[in-house]
This record gives C-alpha cells, structure tokens and sequence, in this order.
C-alpha cells in the first residue's frame, strides 16, 4: 500500500512541474523569444529570461495578473484580437511582433522605455 501511494504522490508531483511550464498564449511567447532572445542577444538577458519564464509578463499566482511590462504588452496584444488573426500565421505573427514593437514605447517604472532595458540587456519587468 505504501508503494501505491507514494507512486502516486510522485506522479502527481511529476505532473504539477510538467503543467507549471506552460505559458497563457504560446504564440506570444514564441515570438517574443525569436525577437529579443536570437543568438546575438545579450547573455545577461537570455539568462534573465530564462529564470524568469512566464514572470516576463506576468507575477502573483494568476495567468491575469500581469507585471509593468506585461500591462504594456497587453494594451496591444490581447486573446481575443489573436483569435481573429490566428488562422493566418503571417498575420499572427505581425500582430504579435508589432504589438510588442508598441509596448517597447512604454516607459518602464525607472523612466526607461522597456526597448531601452531590452537593448542594455535587462529584462522590461525588471524595471
């Protein structure tokens, strides 16, 4: 019986660390990956990035609570505008690209656009 139970604690804990991966909107993570994060891309940010995962854009225990660059982002990326342009994949991906090209506008809490923390190497929700 012990072993019973704890295979199954086990895969249940194997299964929370495969699901805790995913992101909201795979696409939008896609692409923003192939934007700011090509080979040439600073380490310090690959690094950020990667330690950051989902936390690029969002923060809390909630897919809809979103950090500064994540509200950024979301004023011209949105689900429902995707679902419209999805079909198309040389649609969803200019969508995708320009509305992250906009939030790159967006003044981060520092005073520095988020394009400006991304060129210098840092994360736009670090701020």
């Amino acid at each position: 019986m012990k072993k019973v139970c704890l295979t199954l604690v086990f895969g249940a804990f194997v299964l929370a660390l495969g699901l805790s991966s995913a992101s909201a909107l795979p696409p939008f993570d896609k692409e923003w990956k192939a934007k700011y994060l090509p080979d040439s891309a600073p380490a310090s940010l690959k690094d950020a990035a990667g330690t950051a995962k989902c936390n690029v854009c969002h923060e809390g225990t909630s897919k809809k609570m979103r950090n500064a660059y994540g509200k950024a982002v979301g004023k011209y990326l949105t689900k429902a505008d995707f679902e419209a342009v999805k079909a198309d994949p040389e649609k969803s991906k200019k969508y995708i690209v320009e509305g992250l090209e906009k939030a790159e506008a967006e003044k981060s809490a520092s005073g520095k656009s988020f394009g400006e923390l991304i060129k210098a190497g840092k994360g736009p929700w670090e701020g």
